[in-house]
């Protein structure tokens, strides 16, 4: 970020490049892949107007999955709703035939489960669970206190957890899911 402000532009191409998959992987699943391009384009041009907006308050990669969240919001808000995740797309490299078919239903019925949530809450467990974020990035990025965000995210994982009941409706397939919902949030 220093290199760059200081004017070497290709500093600002390495770090384009380094966070571009988090940024994509942010809008993934929230709206069609060509927005999903653009909405991605939009969060780097938002970066390039003020390179100097980045104060070293937590991580870069928090500073900019927090422009990512102030462009998806008023595009949600336009668009009044997400196109359904891809479920074609999501991986399934497990070894055994059995297992990845299980693993990929999984993934499946949480995406699925997660689209359901409100925005927020979808934000911050993807933050949190998939991209790794801390609970004190996360409370900069959401300028709240960081016992309020340790509270949001174990709320808005209740939240998973009941629609993920909601979305299976054989209670035995409800037990296995739901033991294996943090496990498929790591993965």
């Amino acid at each position: 970020v220093l290199a760059w402000r200081a004017g070497h532009r290709d500093a600002g191409r390495i770090l384009i490049s380094r966070h571009y998959p988090a940024v994509f992987r942010f809008f993934f699943g929230k709206v069609d892949l060509g927005t999903c391009e653009d909405l991605a384009q939009r969060t780097f041009e938002v970066l390039c107007r003020r390179p100097a907006g980045f104060r070293g308050e937590g991580s870069f990669r928090a500073y900019l999955l927090g422009i990512a969240r102030f462009v998806l919001l008023p595009h949600a808000r336009r668009s009044r709703g997400f196109e359904p995740v891809d479920d074609s797309l999501l991986p399934a490299d497990d070894p055994s035939a059995s297992e990845a078919i299980g693993a990929q239903q999984t993934l499946r019925l949480v995406a699925t489960a997660l689209r359901r949530l409100d925005l927020d809450d979808q934000i911050l467990i993807e933050l949190k669970d998939w991209e790794g974020l801390s609970q004190a990035e996360l409370a900069v990025l959401f300028a709240v206190p960081q016992p309020t965000v340790a509270r949001r995210l174990q709320r808005a994982r209740a939240r998973l957890r009941a629609a993920v009941e909601a979305v299976i409706a054989d209670p035995s397939a409800r037990a296995a899911s739901l033991r294996n919902l943090d496990s498929c949030l790591q993965s």
